[in-house]
């Protein structure tokens, strides 16, 4: 296939898949507040699978919280890796947190303050406070 139409292919299908990976994010969310974690794990699996950032999010904290999962911190460190690369501030805090104080992972104040400072750069304040207090 010419990669003229491999591309339009893909943006058609942006197009119509962004609505319903939204829908199901959404219904992942409200099932993950209300604590119907298996409803959760459907709705947002798949999407994280394939690369949606918030979704990968919300496994890591599932992952690190045992909400409706056997707590795994291997498996909610790579769902937050793979989120904070893909640029959401809130996993990138929370792996700071994770490097900072040694939860589930070794501490490494080095890898702590980079996620902490990435999470900063988007302007999530909790990020920009902890890295004034850890500098002092």
């Amino acid at each position: 296939m010419k990669p003229f139409f491999a591309s339009l292919l893909i943006f058609i299908a942006q197009i119509f898949c962004s609505p319903l990976q939204a829908a199901d994010l959404d219904k992942g969310k409200t099932a993950l507040i209300r604590g119907d974690y298996p409803a959760a794990l459907t709705e947002l699996t798949p999407l994280a699978e394939q690369g949606n950032a918030t979704a990968q999010y919300y496994l890591g904290v599932m992952y690190k919280e045992g909400q409706g999962v056997a707590p795994d911190d291997a498996l909610s460190h790579q769902w937050l890796t793979k989120s904070a690369v893909n640029g959401e501030a809130q996993a990138q805090m929370m792996l700071g947190m994770m490097y900072h104080f040694g939860s589930g992972v070794e501490e490494n104040m080095d890898t702590a303050r980079k996620w902490y400072q990435l999470a900063a750069d988007q302007g999530l304040e909790e990020a920009q406070t902890v890295l004034v207090i850890i500098a002092e």
